[in-house]
């Protein structure tokens, strides 16, 4: 269950990979419970300071501002798709 005070889920593996490179603490993934197909990334945001920086990312990426690291970003993926094939 996702603690909405502390936690920020999303369904985008890509934004997820992306909250991982900037250093935004990942928690665990979750089966959506309206699809039991989809998975849910929960990222820790406690505090406003990391709920800032999560709108920032996503700002950025819907402006195609985001800066990362290709081969830092690739790594990232790499990690969530590892995740998704052990659940």
């Amino acid at each position: 269950m996702i603690d909405e005070t502390r936690e920020y889920a999303t369904r985008d593996m890509n934004l997820s990979a992306c909250f991982m490179s900037d250093g935004i603490k990942y928690l665990r993934v979750e089966r959506d419970d309206a699809d039991s197909r989809r998975l849910i990334f929960i990222f820790d945001h406690e505090g406003g300071k990391k709920l800032e920086e999560i709108e920032r990312i996503k700002a950025q990426r819907a402006n195609a501002t985001h800066i990362v690291s290709s081969t830092t970003y690739d790594d990232k993926l790499r990690a969530l798709k590892s995740i998704i094939h052990g659940c």
